[in-house]
């Protein structure tokens, strides 16, 4: 169903049309022009009428109901400044000399040719856009491809690793609780990596609505979430009662991949990338050790890491600053160099997860900013910085 927003932007064009057609209609059975006015108003009429099938289009044209209105703006604005630049002149012409004959008739070929040319200027306008919006669907995707690729094939050599143990275990020569541990935590894995894929799909395909959200309410929760996940963790929240930020129900999941990336980082051993490339270039034989300390590596819990959900308004009062500081050894400059755009997408390292793409792209939908920088505690701060709620 057509909405309404469509409807009424096509309509201010295509009345914008009519307008014009209606005019030069008038002026012709009335004044009787010569035949340069009779071509005149031929002309108006053609522009006219080529407004009216630029209002038709919109509303059958592929495009959103904000780009709709966007073309509709272009059109106003055309109108507008023209029409006041040609009352101006004319009230000086009559003020000073006289005013030219037929001037309602003459300034509407004007201002119609002017209302052509910005609907030009909307509709590149808006193609300029949409480009822009398909360059960041085509990103996402194709992040998402490489990395869900990357983890589903080491998860195989995991699973297959973890596999062997299932028989050592069956045979004494291994731990059946610590194996059972193992493929627990493949599985939740796996989840995860079918949570993310799905909310960058809803991202791809849908629209993010923006409401006010309280932040307060909203950082307790996640923070609760955090906590039950990780008890080893402490997790603190320093929201002030009251604040609130234009955004969403993705925010939450910004939120959530924000604090979980905090203490993965933090908790993370010097030595884990080495693990994962070990695995990356393993072979695939039971025995492998590289596969063995890779699939040890995922059993650890996150001891005495202390990560902070804070928020605070920035100077001016119109935005708010989200963020979450831990005291690890902080994010890898290039999986940041990656995220924030500093370093082509070619150049994904291997080891980077949806989790800081996702934040990155839940920025993107609510017209916030995503920074890095050191935290007081020697480890990360990542801050969105969001519209505050009015």
């Amino acid at each position: 169903m057509t909405s309404v927003r469509r409807l009424g932007a096509a309509a201010t064009v295509a009345l914008t049309g009519a307008a014009v057609v209606a005019v030069m209609a008038v002026h012709v059975a009335t004044a009787q022009p010569p035949m340069s006015g009779l071509l005149l108003a031929g002309f108006g009429s053609l522009v006219g009428l080529a407004l009216v099938a630029a209002g038709v289009g919109l509303v059958w044209l592929d495009v959103s109901p904000e780009h709709a209105l966007r073309v509709a703006g272009w059109n106003v604005l055309g109108v507008v400044v023209i029409g006041a630049a040609l009352a101006l002149l004319f009230a000086y012409q009559g003020a000073v000399a006289s005013v030219p004959a037929a001037p309602v008739f003459s300034g509407t070929v004007v201002v119609a040719v002017s209302a052509v040319a910005h609907v030009l200027i909307g509709i590149n306008d808006v193609r300029r856009i949409r480009a822009t919006e398909l360059a960041r669907q085509r990103q996402k995707l194709d992040v998402l491809s490489r990395v869900v690729r990357h983890d589903l094939r080491t998860l195989a050599q995991l699973l297959y690793s973890y596999a062997n143990r299932v028989e050592a275990a069956a045979a004494g020569d291994d731990d059946p609780e610590a194996v059972a541990a193992a493929v627990h935590e493949a599985g939740a894995d796996l989840s995860s990596i079918h949570e993310q894929s799905k909310l960058v799909q809803d991202l791809v395909d849908g629209e993010a609505a923006t409401r006010r959200v309280d932040l307060a309410a909203l950082a307790g929760d996640v923070a609760s979430d955090a906590r039950d996940a990780h008890p080893d963790a402490t997790v603190t929240v320093g929201v002030a009662d009251g604040l609130a930020v234009e955004a969403g129900d993705y925010l939450r999941d910004a939120l959530s991949e924000l604090l979980e990336n905090a203490v993965e980082h933090s908790s993370t051993s010097p030595d884990s990338q080495a693990r994962q490339d070990a695995v990356e270039h393993s072979s695939t034989s039971p025995d492998s050790q590289a596969q063995q300390d890779a699939a040890e590596h995922h059993d650890g819990e996150a001891s005495g890491v202390t990560v902070e959900l804070s928020a605070a308004r920035v100077a001016g009062g119109d935005r708010v600053a989200v963020s979450v500081s831990d005291d690890g050894s902080g994010i890898p400059a290039g999986e940041r160099a990656v995220v924030t755009g500093e370093t082509d997408v070619t150049q994904l390292d291997h080891a980077s997860g949806l989790g800081l793409w996702v934040v990155r792209w839940v920025a993107d939908a609510y017209g916030a900013d995503l920074s890095f920088s050191s935290s007081e505690a020697g480890g990360t701060t990542v801050t969105l910085e969001l519209p505050a709620a009015a």
